[in-house]
């Protein structure tokens, strides 16, 4: 059973996931949040980059998230949402690995425009403002949050954990809880 953190975890980032504020989550969500994605990042829809994104979040929609519809309607409320992360990444054994890794990996090769295998602060913020609508100050505070040793810079490892303590983890403290921006309850 999630706890209050995790339900409200979820629930901001349903929030940030609903791209046309109708308050469910559908296809169309995550194709516009991968578009706004390449798009940011100077990369063509038809580029092979957008391909490997889509296809990645057409996984986690045809794996995860459309088996969280429980009346058939092909759009998820937030209920339905957070029970099913419950399900399939919180509590699952591989949950984050199997349904939530090769996403954020897909994200983060975008991101690293120098392919240096490090995120800066401008990278993070532009890909928070572009795929999940974080404004500057949310983003730029988030990515204070996760740079552990405040080098400027994330690592592919550091931003793996701190996705991990977000969908997995239930400790108010953990610094992952930052990943998507403030949460209501940490402001």
């Amino acid at each position: 059973m999630l706890s209050e953190l995790q339900r409200r975890k979820f629930e901001h980032l349903f929030t940030l996931l609903d791209v046309d504020d109708d308050g469910t989550i559908d296809r169309m969500d995550y194709t516009a949040s991968a578009d706004r994605l390449v798009s940011a990042f100077g990369y063509a829809t038809d580029s092979l980059e957008c391909r490997q994104l889509r296809d990645r979040y057409n996984t986690l929609w045809e794996t995860v998230t459309l088996p969280m519809d429980t009346d058939g309607d092909e759009r998820v409320d937030v209920e339905e949402y957070s029970t099913g992360m419950e399900r399939f990444v919180t509590s699952a054994e591989g949950g984050y690995q199997d349904h939530i890794a090769p996403v954020a990996d897909a994200f983060y090769d975008l991101m690293d425009v120098d392919q240096d295998g490090l995120i800066t602060r401008m990278e993070y913020v532009r890909m928070m403002s572009s795929a999940f609508r974080l404004s500057e100050e949310a983003s730029l505070t988030a990515f204070d949050h996760l740079d552990l040793d405040g080098n400027g810079v994330l690592s592919r490892d550091e931003l793996h954990l701190a996705n991990e303590q977000f969908f997995r983890g239930d400790d108010a403290e953990a610094k992952g809880n930052w990943i998507f921006g403030p949460l209501p309850l940490l402001v």
